[in-house]
């Protein structure tokens, strides 16, 4: 996959067509070694089913942690913290998340539980989780929705990781980045 390109993809089989697109980018390639620590990150704004439009679809991440399992990957994660009121173990059990992971015998990092750092993001000092920065690859899926502290998401997670030196690839409803 070419830096910055999108590619899209259409259908109602969300696992499977998540698999497809992370085949078309390449993700393993992209990823390398099998041994790199890989840290999916959904949104999990609240307690509430993705067809409510604040959480990432459990089907979505189940599509990239099978594709990762089929391709090797063995040192994998999901992590994410509920917004501010709201409790992520409340919101990983209504999402569906919490299954998902039990599912593929893969670890829910709750990040409201995590302790944090500063780090320099160009300039700027900003508060990681520990969690966040540990993984040598952060696979961010968000939900373009609303949001109440900056009015609209727009992959705030991967530009964070990017001022910080992470790899990125973003995985948004209907197609990656």
């Amino acid at each position: 996959m070419q830096n910055q390109q999108i590619i899209l993809i259409h259908g109602k089989n969300h696992k499977q067509m998540t698999k497809q697109l992370l085949q078309a980018a390449g993700l393993a390639d992209e990823i390398g070694s099998r041994d790199t620590p890989v840290a999916l990150k959904p949104n999990l704004v609240i307690g509430a089913p993705a067809s409510r439009g604040a959480t990432t679809h459990p089907e979505l991440v189940a599509g990239v942690l099978e594709y990762l399992q089929e391709n090797g990957f063995r040192d994998l994660r999901v992590i994410e913290g509920s917004w501010v009121g709201s409790r992520t173990s409340e919101a990983v059990q209504t999402s569906g998340l919490l299954d998902v992971c039990r599912q593929y015998r893969v670890p829910f990092i709750d990040l409201q539980k995590d302790a944090s750092a500063s780090y320099d993001a160009k300039g700027m000092q900003i508060k990681v989780c520990n969690e966040a920065m540990r993984p040598g690859f952060l696979i961010n899926m968000p939900v373009l929705k609303g949001h109440g502290q900056t009015l609209i998401t727009c992959c705030e997670d991967a530009r964070i990781a990017e001022r910080t030196g992470g790899r990125v690839l973003t995985v948004a409803n209907g197609g990656i980045r």
